[in-house]
């Protein structure tokens, strides 16, 4: 198989990238392991905030909705239920759906293969029961079923409020968030607000001490400081945050840098989104951890690099929709956290300096 550009990953990022690729009249194909597009965006119902200015105030799913209706007057080849195991001497990608393995040709490819949860151990933690607030929201919007009826939170990030919130809307009865910092570290005020005034308490200084039940969590005991607290839940969602999935990466030989404020250990790239394999662009979670808005941007600078690359379009034009897309992530991320924005400018001046892979084995 013969394409202009590969598209590794079907969330948000790389559905942005295709639209940047497809619209300029490449050949664009899109593989992800899952049967459906748009990522984790399809199963979340909260408004998502701080999109781009091109977008309009949406939830999780219509935003879903509406990078795939963009896409549906471009011939796009989607290889949904696929996966890639590796990549061949000559350059090409080997991609399965499981029972047979064929080979991918691209010029460029571009990579957007999110983040994973990151879990937070505590004794008896893998309990049944004991799950990330992504799985508990998974449950509640894809598959209608209630994840329990009394239940603690682990975290106090943004996502981790939206999930107390939706939740409580499906009449689980959430007894409190457990958060080890003396802060709360979500940002959004009416967020934190709503859940003020629902009742749920937040436990600052806190952790689990322990988990205990009969082959499910039945209760569990949290430390606050010098007092141990009992509660009796059936369900403990637990926010560890996210971690860019870094196995395509691995395969390709390509060198990492560490940025804590990006998620850990990220792929080192450069201006144009381009990693040390001049052939492979990245965006979304794998150029680090950042907010969904800010996710769709990289994907499309991602996406019009790729684009310039192979002399689909000029640098002059090229320049230029890149100059109003990097003002637009800079706003993103500075609004949401200033942080994410000097590491990402951290990250990409340090792509000079590359940490090879047996280094970051090690």
């Amino acid at each position: 198989m013969e394409t202009d550009i590969l598209i590794i990953g079907a969330g948000p990022a790389g559905l942005s990238a295709a639209f940047e690729t497809a619209s300029k009249g490449l050949d664009v194909t899109i593989v992800d392991e899952s049967l459906t597009i748009g990522g984790q965006l399809i199963q979340q119902t909260q408004v998502i905030p701080s999109l781009p200015s091109s977008f309009q105030s949406m939830r999780g799913f219509e935003l879903a909705a509406h990078l795939n209706k963009q896409l549906e007057e471009y011939d796009i080849r989607y290889l949904l239920g696929h996966r890639v195991i590796g990549f061949y001497k000559d350059g090409s990608v080997g991609i399965t759906d499981e029972q047979e393995v064929f080979a991918v040709n691209a010029k460029k490819i571009i990579v957007a293969t999110g983040a994973v949860e990151n879990a937070v151990a505590f004794p008896k933690w893998t309990l049944p029961g004991v799950m990330t607030i992504g799985a508990a929201q998974t449950l509640i919007n894809r598959d209608f079923v209630q994840p329990g009826k009394e239940a603690v939170i682990v975290g106090s990030s943004d996502f981790a409020m939206d999930a107390a919130l939706q939740l409580t809307e499906v009449g689980v009865h959430v007894k409190g968030f457990i958060e080890k910092n003396a802060g709360i570290l979500s940002r959004d005020l009416e967020k934190i607000e709503q859940v003020k005034k629902i009742g749920i308490p937040i436990y600052l200084d806190s952790f689990i001490k322990e988990a205990r039940g009969m082959g499910a969590v039945e209760e569990i005991d949290i430390q606050i400081g010098t007092r141990v607290l009992t509660e009796k839940v059936d369900l403990v969602c637990v926010d560890g945050g996210r971690s860019p999935i870094l196995d395509i990466f691995y395969q390709l030989g390509c060198s990492f840098g560490y940025q804590k404020e990006l998620g850990g250990w990220v792929p080192q790239y450069n201006h144009q989104f381009q990693t040390d394999r001049e052939d492979i662009f990245l965006a979304g979670n794998a150029a680090g951890i950042s907010t969904q808005g800010a996710l769709l941007v990289t994907g499309m600078l991602a996406g019009i690099n790729a684009c310039e690359a192979v002399g689909a379009i000029t640098k002059t034009i090229a320049d230029e929709e890149k100059n109003f897309l990097w003002k637009e992530l800079e706003i993103l991320e500075t609004k949401y956290n200033p942080n994410i924005w000097e590491a990402r400018n951290l990250h990409m001046e340090n792509f000079a300096y590359p940490v090879i892979k047996e280094q970051f084995l090690s």
